[in-house]
């Protein structure tokens, strides 16, 4: 409950303060919360402004209170960080977390009936593609990455590109970490040359951190460069004016998840059971994989280049399924 208390006047009310208490697992009286905090007032130094309506307790002006354990949000907040975030965080981040993880999971268990130690159980995070096995990354890559990373120091690794036979030797500067699904990238540049790459980590191996400052090309922005690059998105030409016949069922879907902000969604004037769907959108090889997923429930109309090479994927798949076993 001190931990409750704001650290200055006007305060929080005892109504509010028993709704906190409730949320994290502990049922309590609004009487027994005054009575409470009028007794601790005479060992801490928090104080009732009266003045304000309601009422409202906080602690004086200056003053805190810092004690160990932590309550049922906070240890929410560590759990769920735990679950998804740990990727993001440098590995000595992570270490020195370990500690509080631990206590964190404890006081869930212990305040296991409570609304907020439940939330965990109620909440999770789907991919809504096909679900593939995370690729195997050494931890010793991870800790030199994160390490050069965050202390801008060059580092040399073997890497093995998709179709090589055997690694090679690099040096590189380290830029940042990008997380496309469950595969993390590099970004970096090689020796003394401006162009940025960006490699997958579990194709690396044998890092080796060194005391060479890391360089990096000037006025790099990581969110342009995901961006105005599309880094991860294999581009081809920048817009393309898409034109689309689909099913009702394709045509809901897109006026919830929209494919660009100007999407037009209009039921067919020759057929009753097709929408047609016009938008601007990058051309890029994972707009290619969004449509051949969808199959027939998605027929492209405009432009003919992108009918025309679909057309010829699907008739070859034709072929392949035509032929048999």
């Amino acid at each position: 409950m001190l931990r409750m208390l704001p650290g200055h006047p006007p305060g929080i009310a005892v109504s509010e303060l028993r709704s906190k208490l409730e949320a994290a697992g502990y049922p309590v009286t609004r009487r027994s919360i005054e009575r409470d905090l009028v007794k601790l007032s005479t060992s801490f130094p928090i104080l009732l402004n009266d003045k304000g309506r309601p009422a409202g307790w906080s602690w004086a002006s200056g003053e805190g209170f810092s004690a160990p354990g932590m309550d049922a949000a906070e240890a929410m907040e560590l759990e769920l960080a735990a679950r998804y975030l740990r990727p993001l965080l440098p590995v000595t981040v992570w270490q020195s977390l370990a500690p509080r993880l631990s206590e964190a999971r404890a006081t869930l268990r212990l305040l296991g009936k409570g609304p907020l130690a439940r939330w965990k159980s109620r909440v999770a995070f789907v991919d809504d593609g096909q679900p593939l096995q995370a690729p195997q990354v050494s931890p010793d890559v991870v800790a030199v990455v994160h390490d050069s990373l965050l202390h801008q120091r060059r580092m040399s690794l073997e890497y093995r590109s998709m179709f090589a036979e055997a690694p090679r030797r690099y040096e590189l500067n380290p830029i940042a970490i990008v997380h496309v699904g469950s595969v993390g990238y590099l970004i970096a540049t090689l020796w003394d040359y401006a162009d940025v790459r960006h490699l997958a980590l579990h194709r690396m191996s044998n890092a080796k951190a060194l005391e060479t400052k890391a360089s990096e090309p000037e006025g790099f922005d990581l969110q342009r460069y995901l961006k105005e690059d599309a880094a991860f998105d294999i581009p081809g030409e920048r817009e393309l004016k898409l034109k689309l016949r689909v099913t009702e069922w394709m045509a809901r879907h897109l006026e919830e998840r929209p494919l660009a902000t100007d999407q037009t969604v209009k039921q067919d004037g020759h057929d009753e059971a097709s929408w047609t769907v016009q938008a601007v959108v990058r051309d890029s090889e994972r707009l290619i994989w969004w449509l051949r997923s969808h199959g027939e429930a998605v027929e492209v109309l405009q432009p003919a280049v992108l009918r025309k090479r679909l057309a010829k994927e699907f008739g070859r798949l034709f072929d392949k399924y035509a032929g048999g076993q």
